[in-house]
């Protein structure tokens, strides 16, 4: 039935009729006559007919269904739901669970399912509804559209990563409950990645990350604390990292495994440290930096090192035993955090060699330099590698700490001080040169001090240029000799006539026996790779 509503003028005016107040006055009051039957449910404000649905108004629901089939009943008890779907009809209500795929929903009183879609006809994909998430549906006459945004906005996820610096892994909030084409994601680097990595997402199976298309990652090209973005592609099966990768600590360096720049004295030699009893701390760090490159090897990008800087003085970064012994420091990186810690090693001096053999001798340190890897002896026996420089040396003798030496920056030694001659004496001249190995390239000269056969003040000449009249009984010329720790220089300069002579200057002619008093002795060294 139908409740019908006739409405009667309570005037009519004709035509010439005059009009007075009292004829405006019934014509305001018309006359209201219902005839016919109510249907209540078409004047109950919570109720639902075809009526009200075809105008398409919504109805608040719950979801008593899974995650993948929605089932909606009224929210209230006095509410009550189409009993069949016309185009338009609108409906929210709370999901109950994160869909894991494809969902359908059924309302209560109506037989069948209908898939939930969201642009159009495309079916949901894993997270796109989420527990507890308000979720609007609209029905089109042949499918539910979701016409709430999907419940995995492409960069609402956010995390630190964790566990290592080849397998990462993160947990989001909200949680990522399955991988899809274009998922993103943005994540804080926990650790520098050492070489190829994966990336596991809230437990989900782990993926390789990728570069550059389809690149794998080397060492170095994510960095602590370093915020990237990645894109799973099902195609490839991988995580695409989007951002840049890093090069700020993986750079070029001039020379490898050393310290790059420090303090130092007017003399040119390193005084970054200071020593009191047992303990060396770090001096002048404050105003010249303490650069140190380690080398870390090779990979298809070409050399794999990294820098560590110390711009702090820090009080007693090495405590040295009492036990009478040569120690050897060191500073270690990380190779997950890239922290930069220190230890030293007693008696073993670190070996530096071409060879492939590695020593297995516990705390016995081996830098391979093809490889460019330095490796440490342990328990086993066995070795492992590291990334460790040593950076100078100190003697406990008589349980009391002797000034430590610290290694040359880059490999490369010249006298503190050049040395005097002394006429008519055989002599053996030393340097300390500060490198920890037996350098390689070896140099001694002499520097002129006063005009000398035609040379002037500052001119340099290499020792080997000196020549003997071959009359004299320690007539065999300049010897050069080293060790790990000393450079040394045998000169013959005798008054049995075992005198040097260096040729003029000017007239390329034999002069007479140089005086030792107008020259002195300078020393070069180098590590040699």
């Amino acid at each position: 039935m139908a409740l019908t509503a006739t409405v009667t003028p309570g005037k009519t005016f004709v035509a010439a009729e005059l009009v007075t107040n009292s004829k405006l006055n019934q014509l305001a009051a018309p006359s209201v006559t219902l005839s016919g039957t109510a249907d209540t449910g078409e004047i109950t404000n919570n109720s639902v007919t075809a009526v009200k649905a075809a105008y398409g108004p919504w109805f608040y629901c719950t979801d008593g269904g899974t995650a993948d089939a929605h089932v909606l009943a009224a929210a209230a008890s006095a509410t009550t739901l189409p009993t069949t779907l016309v185009a338009g009809q609108e409906f929210a209500y709370t999901a109950a669970a994160t869909n894991t795929g494809a969902v359908t929903v059924a309302i209560v009183g109506i037989g069948g399912t209908v898939a939930l879609t969201k642009n159009g006809s495309t079916a949901l994909d894993a997270g796109d509804v989420r527990s507890g998430q308000l979720v609007w549906v609209r029905y089109d006459g042949a499918q539910m559209q979701l016409a709430t945004p999907n419940g995995q906005p492409r960069l609402d996820r956010f995390a630190t990563t964790a566990t290592s610096a080849t397998a990462y892994t993160a947990t989001f909030d909200p949680t990522l409950t399955a991988l899809t084409n274009g998922t993103r994601v943005l994540v804080r680097w926990h650790a520098t990645n050492t070489s190829t990595a994966t990336f596991e997402p809230d437990g989900l199976t782990a993926k390789a990350i990728t570069k550059a298309g389809d690149a794998a990652l080397v060492a170095g090209d994510v960095v602590l604390n370093q915020i990237s973005e990645l894109v799973y592609d099902s195609t490839l099966d991988h995580w695409l990292l989007t951002s840049p990768v890093t090069l700020a600590t993986r750079t070029t360096v001039p020379v490898r495994q050393t310290v790059l720049s420090c303090s130092v004295a007017s003399t040119g030699l390193p005084n970054y440290v200071a020593f009191s009893g047992q303990n060396i701390s770090f001096q002048n760090c404050d105003t010249t930096s303490l650069v140190i490159a380690f080398a870390a090897g090779h990979d298809s990008a070409g050399a794999v090192d990294y820098v560590g800087v110390v711009s702090t003085n820090t009080s007693n970064v090495w405590t040295i035993s009492v036990t009478n012994a040569t120690y050897y420091l060191y500073a270690e990186r990380n190779t997950s955090t890239g922290a930069i810690t220190y230890g030293s090693v007693a008696t073993l001096r670190p070996d530096y060699t071409n060879s492939s053999t590695i020593s297995t001798t516990t705390d016995q340190h081996t830098f391979n330099i093809n490889t460019m890897k330095m490796s440490v002896g342990i328990a086993g026996p066995s070795s492992s590698v590291v990334q460790r420089v040593f950076l100078g040396e100190c003697v406990v003798s008589g349980g009391v700490l002797q000034t430590p030496t610290l290694y040359m920056p880059r490999g490369q030694f010249q006298s503190g001080a050049d040395q005097t001659l002394t006429a008519a004496t055989n002599q053996n001249l030393t340097e300390t040169h500060r490198l920890g190995l037996a350098p390689r390239e070896l140099l001694w000269t002499l520097i002129c001090q006063t005009a000398d056969a035609n040379w002037a003040q500052g001119d340099e000449v290499n020792v080997q240029s000196l020549i003997y009249d071959g009359t004299g009984a320690s007539d065999v010329g300049p010897w050069f000799y080293r060790s790990a720790t000393i450079c040394g220089l045998l000169l013959p300069w005798s008054a049995a006539g075992a005198n040097p002579f260096l040729i003029n200057k000017t007239t390329y002619s034999m002069a007479a026996t140089i005086t030792a008093n107008n020259w002195r002795a300078r020393c070069y060294a180098r590590r040699g790779w």
